[in-house]
């Protein structure tokens, strides 16, 4: 039971999809909180099986899209807006809050406070399109004997790159902070879970070109964490989505340039 409503937590949090939700238990309020809040950490565990699930939506809908009379051009959009749309948004708001608030912050507090902000900036705007259209270039220049594999695993190494930041990363909100709650209950057994997850279908699709593509994973990771910690002394949870964006970004470039060797293996 207590895998399912991981497993069912992680899947409402990280996308669109209306998945029944499981009770805590029929302990008190208070210690209903406190196992709400600690499920949302173990959550963490299902982060890439949840990107792997957006994977094979997408790879379904490209084979769909690139069956119809349209160029595939036009195929490219349809998945990118479905796989902007399949998070709702989540992490490109994440990824432009974090622009907003850097960009426009002098200190630890502006920069939060913007960051906490609802409306977003014109910087952030002018980040975000660059962002996407960053994306669509590299979806339409991906080979296509490669589209498919690589369209299952990027989600699945974006979402388990936040739980490795989550766990290494440390609140820069001290309350009222959805990425305070995922960061004081991760632990281990997350990570090696969600690591696994990774890792086995990451070996299964590329072999040791998959090495390249964790060490770019993590590089990343530790970089935003290193110039966060000296800007606002932690991370929020606008910043664990933009981590998400900023490597799902990378690794489509990295796949692009290593397309031509990856296309032995296919």
């Amino acid at each position: 039971m207590k895998i399912l409503r991981d497993l069912s937590l992680a899947i409402r949090f990280l996308t669109i999809f209306p998945i029944a939700s499981f009770p805590l238990s029929n302990n008190s309020n208070q210690d209903e909180e406190e196992d709400l809040e600690e499920n949302f950490a173990n959550s963490m565990a299902f982060f890439p099986l949840v990107g792997m699930l957006i994977g094979v939506l997408l790879v379904v809908l490209r084979r769909i899209f690139y069956c119809l009379p349209v160029s595939p051009l036009i195929g490219d959009t349809l998945i990118l807006i479905v796989w902007v749309w399949l998070s709702g948004g989540l992490h490109l708001d994440g990824f432009a809050d974090s622009v907003d608030g850097f960009s426009g912050g002098h200190n630890r507090e502006e920069i939060l406070n913007i960051m906490k902000d609802s409306a977003t900036g014109a910087k952030g705007v002018v980040a975000l399109v660059t962002l996407l259209l960053l994306k669509f270039v590299l979806l339409v220049e991906m080979p296509l004997l490669l589209k498919d594999a690589v369209l299952f695993f990027t989600p699945a190494i974006g979402r388990w790159s936040m739980v490795i930041a989550a766990f290494f990363g440390k609140p820069a909100r001290l309350k009222n902070s959805m990425g305070k709650l995922f960061m004081d209950y991760i632990g281990w057994r997350e990570v090696i879970f969600a690591s696994l997850t990774m890792a086995v279908i990451g070996i299964l699709l590329f072999r040791l070109f998959f090495i390249p593509l964790v060490i770019i994973g993590i590089g990343i990771v530790l970089l935003i964490l290193k110039y966060c910690q000296k800007r606002i002394e932690g991370i929020s949870g606008d910043i664990l989505g933009a981590i998400n964006e900023v490597v799902e970004v990378s690794i489509l470039l990295t796949f692009c340039i290593l397309g031509i060797k990856l296309n032995l293996f296919f």
